[in-house]
């Protein structure tokens, strides 16, 4: 009797848990997209269409539904991964773009550029990776027109501690005069400049261990599939036994690489001027 149920059962926690690690994994890092119903029917699409793929694709090689179900539901992590390796990229490309924003700002500003034009005229001629930023900026200033209102918004929807100080530089400026503001500006370029050097580093040196660790993580299941091309191991596995060692796998596992995810993170850095 246990072993007529024992697959159905396994079949239906694998399914649950990949469908919580996923809707887990997705919903704080795209919490900004939540109202988009098209950005939220794409990530169900791929998220089904993944774990089929991978399920079909195990079950050729291996003949094993309780293998198969283990990889499908590993393999639910897979579109949480490349969103978010796709996000960090781009937040790394936006640090890295100020430096060269500010330089901007500071040239406008030396020739006689008011700030808020000089803010304007990066939406064209900015970092390209920071254009739509300026360009919402410009926008803003057309409808609202109140520029520390517009600055405040746009720091608050960038959420990064460089663009928060550059921000609460230029409304200081804004509000005290610009004298001496091509002085703060380039002052701050010089410090954003070795802040990211210094967090590239950090980066790099934790990007080893990280790909070390998620290497060893998925060394196990590589090998799994190898042996179960051989029916001993696909007659092991299909037993109830089996299907509580892959069980635990599938849980350890992800216990495992939230661990590493967690002890190989690095911090974001503070945003003191919220």
């Amino acid at each position: 009797m246990f072993e007529q149920f024992a697959l159905p059962v396994f079949a239906g926690l694998l399914a649950a848990l990949g469908s919580y690690i996923a809707l887990s994994n997705l919903g704080p890092l795209n919490k900004r997209f939540k109202s988009d119903k098209k950005v939220s029917s794409r990530s169900a699409l791929t998220l089904i269409i993944t774990l089929i793929s991978s399920y079909f694709t195990t079950f050729l090689l291996t003949s094993s539904e309780a293998i198969s179900l283990a990889i499908a539901t590993l393999s639910a992590a897979l579109p949480f991964l490349i969103g978010r390796g796709r996000n960090l990229k781009k937040q790394r490309e936006q640090e890295v773009a100020w430096p060269e924003a500010i330089d901007s700002l500071v040239s406008a500003l030396q020739a006689g550029i008011s700030i808020s034009e000089a803010l304007t005229q990066l939406a064209l001629h900015g970092p390209k990776v920071l254009r739509p930023s300026f360009a919402q900026i410009q926008s803003d200033l057309l409808n609202l027109g109140n520029f520390e209102q517009v600055l405040l918004k746009e720091k608050k929807r960038l959420d990064s501690a460089i663009s928060d100080q550059v921000f609460e530089t230029l409304i200081i400026s804004k509000d005290f005069g610009g004298r001496d503001a091509n002085n703060a500006l380039r002052l701050l370029a010089e410090f954003v400049r070795e802040d990211i050097a210094v967090s590239e580093e950090i980066r790099t040196k934790f990007g080893w261990i990280r790909n070390s660790a998620l290497l060893a993580t998925a060394a196990p299941w590589l090998l799994l599939i190898l042996l179960s091309t051989q029916d001993s191991t696909v007659e092991i596995y299909s037993t109830p036994s089996g299907a509580l060692v892959l069980s635990l796998g599938v849980v350890m596992t992800a216990i495992a690489y939230i661990w590493m995810e967690k002890v190989g993170s690095i911090p974001a850095a503070p945003r003191a001027l919220r």
